[in-house]
């Protein structure tokens, strides 16, 4: 992909040592360059790490003082990458870097599609729940879940022609923005072919946490706040906690109703994008 304008966004919040064990796999991809987006109030000391770490190739680029959330770092990251003028890029969690032997810039390849909003990277857990149907695959497949959000990559003039992320959700936000791709007819995609490996593990220091000083209570009821919100936009599609069984999405009947045929298309319901 010489000469094409490719990028690595990487939204991250106080998690200084996870970095070090995952931008070092990210560089071995050669595409450049690797954006860490971070806090204003934390620009000076990313600097520092990623000179200290002799990270060539890697800038820190800081977000605006009332950025607050995982929306809306993300709505901030597809606006830069449009200020600068890329066609697509790849967006990563924190916690995540390729596995060994894997070649992401299929997805940058993938994304490319007209008709391509997200493209997701698999994972050995995302594989395991599918009877390790994605390990069988091979290529680009239709998504029929809220799958592939932590590894993706992104067609940035579809991803605004959906209104990108939204920067009122600190939870939730890229499934919101499939569900807006959906209703204009833009499926997510998985690359088969792709994976990612979890170096992290759930509310660990940093990250989201840190937006609520530690306080677990406190950061359950932000995502209450972003389920309720979701709902209230998608009350036949997203059901609320009932009996005990959390807020759930139901995927298959948003796509009955925006796609009918959906699975023609998808290799996990015997059908095929081709």
């Amino acid at each position: 992909m010489e000469g094409v304008l490719m990028s690595i966004y990487i939204p991250t919040c106080g998690r200084y040592e996870m970095l070090q064990k995952t931008v070092p796999r990210w560089l071995e991809q050669n595409i450049l360059p690797v954006r860490l987006v971070v806090p204003a109030g934390q620009y000076a000391e990313h600097v520092h790490m990623r000179n200290a770490m002799g990270w060539d190739g890697v800038f820190v680029v800081g977000l605006p003082s009332d950025s607050w959330g995982i929306g809306s770092s993300r709505h901030f990251c597809v606006e830069h990458a449009a200020r600068m003028g890329y066609g697509e890029i790849i967006m990563s969690d924190d916690d995540y870097r390729p596995s060994n032997g894997t070649d992401v810039s299929l997805l940058l390849e993938a994304a490319k599609d007209p008709l391509a909003l997200g493209v997701g990277a698999a994972r050995g857990l995302l594989d395991r729940f599918n009877s390790g149907a994605l390990s069988r695959l091979s290529g680009v497949i239709f998504c029929p879940g809220g799958w592939g959000f932590m590894v993706y990559s992104l067609n940035i003039a579809n991803t605004l022609e959906c209104g990108n992320f939204d920067p009122e959700l600190s939870f939730c936000e890229d499934a919101e923005l499939m569900r807006n791709g959906i209703v204009r007819g833009l499926p997510w995609l998985l690359h088969c072919d792709v994976w990612m490996d979890s170096v992290g593990k759930r509310y660990e220091p940093g990250g989201i946490s840190s937006l609520f000083d530690g306080d677990r209570s406190a950061r359950d009821a932000d995502e209450s706040r972003c389920l309720r919100l979701v709902e209230s936009r998608w009350p036949k599609y997203q059901h609320p906690m009932k009996d005990g069984v959390r807020s759930r999405m139901s995927w298959s009947k948003m796509y009955d109703d925006y796609m009918p045929g959906w699975r023609a298309l998808s290799a996990l319901h015997g059908g095929t994008l081709d």
